[in-house]
């Protein structure tokens, strides 16, 4: 899908998709901390309140003990306690209790006996005497230790806060003084009022927790929870009351002697901190969707700037695939798309020279390769006038050995003719005449032959020297393929066809050197063969020379006739050794000859197939040059 879209779509995709996941991951881990935050500021408010609440009945309690500690301290309180003078108590503390009870909140000042006896009920007077052992442990732990102790207690008129304190007359242990502070409902409505937060205490009895004193009508504590903080686990949770949010805090409560008693519970209204985080969310959302906004706009801008610069850079891309290698790239900044730019500039620049030299090759190539077909065709029509010459001379050959033949055969008569002129030496003259005639004869084939062979021979050496044309041809062939291939090397890979047609060229080359070297050697093999053939000619007319001259000097010395004959017999047989010679020799020519036109016949349609390649190479080499004609080089083409 993404591959479909534009650049600036993509763009703006992904910064949204970044920005959006940034935005929603920065407001929810913001609202979480700041939940966070609330959570344990109203945890510790509330637990500031629960130590609060302990704290303030731990003052109550130190107040009761002070109270306590001073009067048991009066010395005529110590003594009319030890005389069992109630009234006389009663009459002068009573004023006293009155106004620390109005002004301190004092409930309870009374006097005990050991154990746990009532003495005198300052706040009942009326009641005394009745033992409190059985519940008043704190009285009993007093006056059994005759220390001061301070703390919670259960009594007749309920819990309270209070504060003992033994009563000595000098070393005498009377009993106990006694103060018990307020510590019901009014204490946890004053809480209320100076705290902005409900309390509540729930006494642990019998399995279950009953509500001691509260300003909520009923627990917000699961007694699930309140279990919990009876066992002494912080208690800390949040629930809705009538519709309204608190927090609610619950922690344990002891009496005096550290013995849980039951569970404080405080509730504080969150619905400020509900409000305040519901604004703070609101506001974090409406900042957060400016932030996209704002966001998707600065990359809406970023990636229009981009897709001009990468427009640009595409259409200069486009021209360079279309050959123009004249248009300039945008290159200008530091970033990714300038570098891209200037590497695209430096291939362009690259491309722009090497379809230079390209150009400069290719025309040099075709040029070259003209030149060799030039060359090659010179070279056929060569071969083919070499082919001719060598089949006239083959042909010429042939009639020597038809001649060698015939001299063979008259050599063979002159050895008949011979031994018939030793044998009838009677018909000299007759038979002189004769042999004169045929002598003339083998002289003017023989003068013939001779002729023929030495033109033979000078053919020979124009065949060594079309050879040699034909190996300088060979050479520049094999140096202008060589030079093909160089240049087919720099075309890089339009040039491999080339460099192939200019391989085989110079492998036809060293085919027609060899095969000219073999023509060499056979021609050479051929002007040993004419050298030695001459000589036998030679040898032969100077024979026939001297039979003639003894022909003639029979006619004149038919006395010395036998002598002349077996001479003649003998220059006879000579002859035809010669003869012999000759014939076989001119036979080895003509094979030899016939060689040279098959090698002349195969030399031309080497040249032809030469020539083939040369045209191949030609028309390749056009073609290179007409694709490098696409490009465009300079700014003249462009206009034409």
């Amino acid at each position: 899908m993404f591959n479909n879209l534009r650049l600036w779509a993509n763009i703006m995709i992904g910064m949204g998709f970044a920005i959006a996941f940034v935005v929603i991951g920065l407001i929810v881990t913001g609202l979480n901390n700041l939940e966070g935050v609330i959570l344990r500021s109203e945890e510790a408010q509330l637990r500031e309140r629960a130590e609060s609440v302990i704290t303030q009945v731990q003052s109550e309690t130190r107040l009761a003990q002070a109270l306590s500690a001073l009067v048991a301290h009066i010395p005529l309180v110590q003594e009319k306690f030890e005389q069992g003078d109630r009234a006389w108590l009663a009459q002068q503390l009573e004023p006293a209790y009155q106004v620390i009870a109005r002004d301190f909140g004092a409930k309870q000042f009374q006097f005990h006996t050991p154990p746990a006896f009532s003495f005198l009920r300052l706040h009942k007077p009326e009641k005394f005497g009745d033992d409190l052992s059985s519940f008043r442990h704190m009285v009993v732990n007093t006056n059994e230790k005759k220390s001061a102790s301070q703390g919670l207690e259960s009594g007749v008129a309920g819990l309270g806060a209070r504060g003992i304190v033994p009563v000595f007359h000098g070393e005498k242990h009377l009993g106990s003084v006694e103060f018990g502070m307020s510590f019901g409902p009014a204490f946890f409505t004053a809480f209320k009022q100076k705290h902005g937060a409900d309390a509540a205490l729930y006494l642990f009895k019998e399995g279950k927790f009953i509500t001691f004193a509260s300003t909520m009508p009923e627990a917000l504590l699961q007694p699930q929870e309140l279990k919990q903080a009876y066992a002494g686990k912080r208690v800390y949770t949040r629930r809705a009351f009538n519709a309204t949010p608190y927090a609610i805090y619950g922690t344990m409560v002891k009496d005096y002697s550290g013995t849980p008693l039951g569970v404080v519970e405080i509730a504080m209204n969150r619905s400020a901190h509900v409000a305040a985080f519901a604004k703070a969310r609101n506001q974090a959302w409406i900042i957060g969707g400016l932030a996209l906004l704002v966001g998707l706009l600065l990359a809406l801008l970023t990636a229009r700037a981009l897709g001009r610069r990468i427009r640009a850079l595409v259409q200069g891309v486009n021209l360079l695939a279309e050959g123009n290698l004249t248009v300039s790239l945008p290159s200008d900044g530091q970033n990714e798309i300038a570098e891209l730019g200037r590497a695209t500039e430096e291939m362009r620049s690259y491309l722009h020279d090497l379809v230079s030299k390209v150009e400069h090759n290719a025309s040099a190539v075709n040029h070259a390769s003209r030149e060799i077909a030039t060359s090659v065709e010179r070279q056929a029509a060569t071969s083919s006038g070499m082919s001719a010459s060598v089949a006239e001379i083959t042909s010429t050959m042939e009639e020597l050995s038809a001649s060698s033949s015939q001299i063979a055969e008259y050599s063979e008569k002159v050895v008949v003719i011979a031994n018939q002129t030793w044998e009838s030496s009677k018909e000299g003259s007759l038979a002189m005449q004769s042999i004169v005639t045929k002598m003339e004869d083998i002289k003017s084939d023989n003068e013939k032959s001779l002729a023929e062979i030495v033109d033979l021979g000078s053919k020979s050496k124009e065949i060594s020297k079309v050879m040699e044309i034909i190996n300088n041809i060979a050479d520049q062939t094999k140096l202008i393929a060589f030079n093909a291939a160089l240049e087919a090397s720099s075309a890089g890979e339009s040039g491999q066809r080339f460099g192939v047609v200019a391989a085989e060229i110079r492998r036809l080359a060293d085919s027609v050197t060899e095969s000219t070297s073999e023509i060499e050697r056979k021609t050479r093999e051929i002007q040993d063969s004419i050298s030695r053939l001459v000589i036998t000619s030679e040898k032969g007319a100077l024979g026939i020379t001297e039979g003639m001259r003894e022909s003639f000097q029979t006619a004149t010395r038919l006395n010395e006739l036998v002598d002349a004959a077996s001479r003649s017999t003998k220059s006879a047989k000579q002859i035809s050794l010669s003869t012999q010679q000759q014939k076989t020799a001119s036979s080895q020519v003509v094979v030899a000859l016939r060689e040279i036109v098959t090698a002349s016949s195969n030399t031309a349609d080497a040249v032809e197939h030469i020539a083939q390649i040369a045209n191949q190479m030609t028309d390749v080499s056009s073609e290179l040059k007409a694709q490098v004609g696409r490009f465009i080089l300079h700014e003249d083409q462009h206009s034409h």
